[in-house]
């Protein structure tokens, strides 16, 4: 015990991974504390110690599982590209996001069905997405200024049909597999989701059809760029 608590932060880590295969496969109710001590080689008193109760090390586990999808969505990453790229990114990144992170599905499956109770609990929730939004918002307001996205598209709307349109083709897979006759799990219906939702997110972000074509060319977006930084 003495060694372990040497190095607070590697214990902290190992609780949290075990505890987030404990959650994702039992969750919250089915879950041990008991069994999670056991494979991390610790007194219950220790988990205790660290994260105060059950639900504490719960919500810990899903602070970390959003900040591992945070990371995986690259989001600063994305604004030093065009606009459009940036946009077609970021549907990439938080696809793949999900799908590298199937534990992350089922923790969000089970905190939506105790309705957000332990979440709620969480000071970071906000810290952890606002950054998110705020790049989407930022993408949005580029766009707007080279002359490829419309002035009125809200942030948080595309957030939530981004995230929607990605996790649920995810985690309802193989009831939607059996019941459209489809391999959603395949390289070629993944890649072709993938572009459906890019250009459902560029079309409605677009400027109406009116607009002129000139106003979409690189070299009219150049020019808007050099005229911003010039005011």
């Amino acid at each position: 015990m003495a060694s372990r608590s040497r190095d607070p932060a590697r214990t902290r880590d190992k609780i949290l991974t075990q505890a987030t295969r404990e959650f994702a496969n039992k969750g919250f109710d089915g879950a041990r504390v008991d069994g999670i001590a056991l494979r991390c080689k610790l007194s219950k008193n220790m988990l205790y110690y660290y994260f105060k109760s059950k639900e504490g090390l719960f919500v810990a586990v899903l602070e970390r599982m959003y900040e591992k999808l945070r990371s995986q969505q690259k989001d600063l990453a994305v604004r030093a590209s065009d606009p459009v790229v940036a946009l077609e990114q970021l549907v990439h990144h938080t696809f793949n996001a999900f799908l590298e992170n199937p534990e992350a599905i089922r923790l969000m499956n089970e905190e939506n069905r105790h309705k957000g109770r332990h979440i709620r609990q969480s000071r970071r929730m906000r810290e952890l997405y606002n950054p998110l939004v705020e790049t989407i918002r930022f993408i949005l307001k580029r766009g707007h200024e080279d002359g490829v996205f419309r002035a009125d598209v809200d942030p948080a709307s595309i957030y939530l049909t981004l995230a929607s349109l990605c996790y649920h083709y995810l985690s309802n897979q193989y009831t939607l597999e059996v019941a459209l006759g489809v391999d959603l799990g395949s390289k070629k219906a993944r890649d072709a989701w993938l572009s459906h939702i890019v250009e459902l997110l560029k079309s409605f972000c677009a400027l109406p059809n009116e607009a002129s074509d000139a106003e979409k060319t690189p070299e009219r977006k150049v020019v808007r760029r050099v005229a911003r930084v010039r005011a």
